[in-house]
């Protein structure tokens, strides 16, 4: 019988059509899922909560919920007997889970203080680490407050952990009850003191090895992010920034081929049944013509939960053909031409813009040497990663240079350009301190400069105090704002 809708009214129909998952299934499993959102929203009694060989727990802090690899919670903070200790949470259905797995012969799960697994009884064989520690478990029903399936019925995953209530920090009661600015005020002096931070490294940099060097190191160190961004800074000191200008004078393919033989990235053959790649023959060339001796770094390229879109070989081509538009003038004499420029911010933008490479050439239609066309070329910089390096290496080094020569009108001009800089893509921890900042309340449209701010109040004070206790910023917000004084009303 189809679905009925006799008054304007939310329907309840479904409810009817959940009630016979039974039907198809006696005893429907519940998700590991579920149980990460029980443990993050401590729905279960705490009071009486005690590990399964029988010692006494307090969860301080649940931990940050980790979406990459390695334990579910990192950080979390639990007290043992009143002995408070640091450490990670692993969760699981059954006790079997840790060793199916892997987790017993696996280092990143040396720092797990706690199991929490969705059984009764204790294990027979208790869990262990990789160096033999053995892990208190705690047996989960034995505290709920409800029945599981009970509890996942009322459970939305999706919302979870940014739009789960347990995701709101201390900040979250001063945005609800004074609106955002106050908050916003406070992200935009963090994010200026970041920027400040940065171009003081870079400026110490530019001392030891140069501008363009210092510029060049910062530049591909972007375009690496994530989990590639130390091998792309090992890159650019192995290879130097002169040594790019004259290969690339030669050929800009003859730059691509070294860096990517530097970065191991570059294989000695591709497999038979690939056929023929005209791109990887023409380096391949240049590699055995141009530049024989040349000895690759032994860097590790961890792939898992990367894009094939930022597969580093990407990233390399793209960095390869932005240093080629740039040879010319040098790095800090391109970059120097557009800030010299008497204009607006978003003119001056779209002229960093411009320096970025668009969707041509091999790159822009594969991700790996013998992989599938992509449906439509994407450029191995993206807009997203094109803004991120302006914010994070051109901003910093125009404001190093404006300080080193008592500038004060070159640095009026780039704090100008970097408080109107769109924001960069959204990273995990701005994804976490969106809703920490600024609980259910709608922030204003959040700029580069405030991002930056979330990720030096995250640094500086979350990360190290997730529960908020005594927070500097808290104190600094209801005293700078009249309104944030009145924190009572509870979190919607």
């Amino acid at each position: 019988m189809g679905p009925k809708r006799d008054t304007p009214r939310f329907s309840e129909q479904y409810g009817d059509l959940r009630t016979m998952r039974g039907v198809v299934r006696e005893d429907p499993p519940v998700s590991e899922a579920v149980v990460q959102c029980v443990w993050y929203d401590q729905v279960f009694v705490d009071r009486e909560l005690r590990t399964a060989d029988g010692h006494a727990l307090e969860v301080v802090w649940p931990g940050w919920w980790n979406h990459g690899e390695g334990p579910d919670f990192k950080d979390a903070q639990i007290r043992f007997n009143s002995r408070e200790v640091v450490g990670d949470v692993e969760i699981h259905c059954s006790h079997a889970d840790w060793r199916g797995h892997g987790h017993h012969q696996d280092a990143r799960y040396d720092q797990v203080r706690l199991l929490v697994v969705l059984e009764h009884c204790p294990a027979t064989v208790p869990p262990t680490t990789s160096k033999g520690r053995a892990i208190p478990v705690v047996l989960l029903p034995r505290f709920l407050t409800q029945d599981i399936r009970t509890i996942a019925d009322g459970l939305l995953i999706d919302h979870y952990p940014y739009r789960s209530p347990a995701a709101a920090g201390e900040c979250a009661t001063v945005a609800q009850a004074a609106g955002p600015e106050p908050i916003l005020a406070l992200l935009a002096l963090a994010g200026e003191w970041r920027m400040l931070t940065k171009a003081r490294a870079l400026r110490d940099r530019m001392v030891q090895v140069g501008v363009d060097q210092a510029i060049y190191e910062a530049f591909l160190s972007a375009c690496g992010f994530g989990p590639f961004k130390f091998n792309f800074q090992a890159i650019a000191r192995q290879f130097p920034y002169e040594r790019t200008r004259q290969l690339v004078t030669q050929d800009p393919f003859l730059l691509e081929a070294a860096l990517l033989q530097v970065a191991a990235l570059l294989p000695g053959s591709l497999p038979a049944h690939a056929g023929p790649v005209p791109h990887f023959g023409r380096l391949d060339a240049l590699r055995r013509g141009e530049l024989a001796g040349l000895k690759s770094l032994p860097l590790v390229w961890r792939r898992v939960g990367v894009r094939p879109t930022n597969n580093p070989e990407r990233r390399l081509a793209g960095a390869v053909r932005f240093l080629a538009r740039t040879s010319g003038e040098g790095l800090a004499g391109a970059l120097e031409r557009v800030w010299a420029q008497d204009t607006t911010p978003i003119k001056r933008r779209r002229a960093l813009e411009a320096l970025f490479p668009s969707a041509m050439g091999f790159w822009a239609e594969h991700c790996t040497w013998t992989g599938r066309e992509l449906k439509r070329p994407c450029a191995p910089l993206g807009a997203g990663r094109a803004r991120s390096i302006i914010g994070n290496v051109f901003v910093p080094a125009a404001l190093a240079l404006a300080r080193e020569r008592r500038d004060r009108v070159r640095e009026e001009r780039v704090l100008g350009f970097f408080a109107t800089l769109p924001k960069e893509p959204d990273n995990q921890i701005l994804r976490v301190m969106a809703p920490r900042l600024f609980g259910t309340t709608k922030p204003a449209k959040l700029t580069f400069r405030t991002q930056q701010g979330a990720l030096q109040i995250y640094q500086d004070w979350c990360a190290s105090n997730p529960t908020c206790r005594n927070c500097t910023v808290m104190q600094y917000l209801l005293a700078s704002s009249p309104k944030a004084a009145d924190t009572s009303a509870p979190l919607s």
